[in-house]
């Protein structure tokens, strides 16, 4: 069996979450997501040395405990962290936040709610992926 592409999306908004989680699973069944609603719930499972790092970690901009800027700041400031691919998801595509995301390292920049094409956009591994798997 292949391995999985793994995908931690960081969403507070379940209606967000949803739209997400749909159009994430267009990718197809190598793909599989985990949903971290919180920015202290996805700090606390990422730094966790029993867990299992993520291919890609999607985040909301805005997050309840810890904001989605914060936590790409902690998540390069790790050691175990530093290298994780990371996508900021906003609702804004006001300069200023697309130029946060990149002064905290983020590998990209994706508007909500998330397209495929975006997410492909930004996210070269997994356009790779989701070429060889023939879903162009």
């Amino acid at each position: 069996m292949p391995n999985k592409f793994m995908i931690l999306l960081v969403e507070d908004n379940a209606d967000d979450e949803h739209l997400s989680l749909r159009q994430l699973r267009r990718l197809g069944p190598s793909v599989c997501v985990e949903v971290a609603r919180d920015g202290e719930e996805a700090l606390r499972r990422l730094t966790d040395p029993r867990e299992c790092l993520p291919d890609l970690v999607l985040t909301d901009l805005k997050l309840p405990k810890i904001g989605g800027l914060e936590l790409l700041r902690r998540l390069r400031a790790d050691l175990r962290t530093a290298a994780l691919h990371v996508v900021v998801l906003s609702g804004s595509d006001e300069p200023e936040d697309v130029e946060a995301a990149c002064r905290v390292l983020a590998d990209g920049f994706a508007p909500k709610p998330i397209s495929i094409e975006a997410l492909l956009e930004v996210c070269g591994e997994l356009r790779a992926l989701h070429l060889n798997a023939g879903a162009v």
